[in-house]
């Protein structure tokens, strides 16, 4: 062996040697078994943080691709690849106190888990993943949850805010569901929905809030009217009421709309759709800033942290983990897929807008689109192009025996209740 190669095997043990004394200083400094875990707990989080800021330093598509998987996970899991995490339970504790910490959810976000529905691994990989999306053009700090469906996150991020006789103010271009959820199940449970018919008017926001008002919530773009909201005006509107601005941002993704760079606190997903286009998945996911504006002082800081070890834990909307990875897999390529979708829809949307035989087409990117110039300043990739989303409507000439014909005779992609996708998908409707 030679003289260098003896240098490097030399340099390699050194370096082994220190982080085993490194351990051994932890485990001298702590008097008491909880302060050794607490303090491996906080430098868990440290870790985290610090690969979190670094995160904003980076290209979207790295972050995209890695998320906060970096080395040190890899040599942990032995595995370069995110592992699915599908046990119920994490690994056995070390101790009573270790067990006490975990089960008094002290120690939450520790990379031992307590219990699947509550915590893993590979789901926290993917709720840090799109939270370092969301916040990789802010300077703050972003927290994700990830849930078992996007009606999950509308429903986690906004009931926290709640009690009974409290309102809320939202949009009503919101997508059916949300509708029913603030219509149907909230009045249930003493909420009652405000709703804003002319959500392009900022004045009629401001008539809807009271002094019970919680939160202000927008869909931008909403599905399937694509009304784009102008989030800076309506975050200041939140700001000055001292209540947050939730923001659901699906047909965007974080790939073409960063809802926190532009004044919103808390923005939620339906992960389901173009995060994960693959379709073989059903997710949720919630992120938040780590302080928000709120009228409700127990979650101004830490949301997504208090809820994830709070209502969350009591519920029980988990997703499943191998749901999970292959949403993480998909978001590896969201930045090139939607700008993609994007530059193939706006080609479709200027074609079918000069068509003898369509009587309208509903795009933001058209410059007939009643919101196209708010579209414009706030829709953008990273390299500050536009994009408008994969998501259009047109009306057709006729009646309802022209659009049957249309159905019958249109062999182009998928008709499916669906959206997002990596290939075409439709529905006809008619008034």
């Amino acid at each position: 062996m030679s003289e260098q190669e003896m240098q490097l095997e030399v340099s390699f043990l050194k370096k082994k040697i220190s982080e085993l004394q490194q351990e051994i200083e932890k485990l001298k400094s702590a008097t008491t078994e909880e302060e050794y875990f607490r303090k491996k707990s906080a430098e868990t989080l440290a870790y985290r943080e610090q690969q979190l800021r670094e995160t904003k330093k980076r290209h979207f598509d790295t972050v995209s691709l890695w998320g906060l998987y970096g080395i040190k996970d890899m040599k942990q899991f032995k595995s370069v690849s995110l592992p699915i995490f599908s046990t119920a339970t994490g690994a056995p504790y070390e101790s009573l106190v270790d067990a006490a910490l975990h089960l008094s959810y002290e120690v939450i976000n520790d990379p031992n888990k307590i219990y699947s529905r509550i915590d893993n691994t590979t789901i926290d990989h993917l709720a840090m993943k799109i939270a370092a999306l969301e916040g990789k053009t802010i300077p703050e700090l972003t927290q994700g949850l990830c849930v078992s469906s996007g009606m999950a996150a509308v429903f986690m991020s906004t009931m926290p805010f709640l009690e009974v006789g409290d309102e809320f103010v939202s949009s009503n271009r919101v997508y059916g569901g949300t509708q029913q959820l603030f219509d149907v199940t909230y009045p249930k449970m003493g909420w009652k929905a405000r709703w804003v018919t002319s959500p392009w008017d900022i004045d009629a926001w401001n008539e809807q809030i009271t002094s019970k008002t919680k939160f202000l919530y927008v869909e931008s773009p909403s599905n399937p009217t694509l009304f784009v909201a102008d989030l800076p005006e309506l975050a200041k509107l939140a700001h000055d009421h001292n209540v947050p601005l939730i923001v659901d941002s699906t047909l965007a993704s974080p790939a073409l709309l960063r809802p926190l760079e532009h004044g919103a606190d808390i923005v939620v997903h339906s992960i389901t759709k173009v995060m994960g286009s693959s379709g073989r998945a059903i997710g949720g996911a919630i992120v938040a800033k780590e302080h928000i504006v709120t009228n409700v002082p127990d979650l101004a800081d830490n949301f997504a942290v208090k809820v994830k070890g709070g209502h969350f834990r009591n519920l029980g909307p988990c997703l499943h983990p191998p749901s999970a990875a292959a949403i993480w897999d998909n978001l590896n390529s969201l930045q090139i897929r939607v700008k993609a979708l994007c530059e193939r829809a706006l080609k479709i949307a200027q074609f079918l807008e000069q068509h003898e035989k369509i009587t309208h087409v509903n795009y933001p990117g058209l410059p007939s689109h009643p919101q196209h110039e708010i579209a414009k300043k706030l829709m953008k990739f990273e390299d500050g192009t536009n994009g408008y989303g994969y998501l259009m409507s047109f009306n057709l000439k006729g009646d309802i025996n022209t659009a049957k014909r249309f159905s019958l005779l249109f062999n182009f992609g998928v008709q499916v209740t669906d959206l997002g996708r990596d290939y075409t998908t439709w529905i006809g409707n008619h008034n």
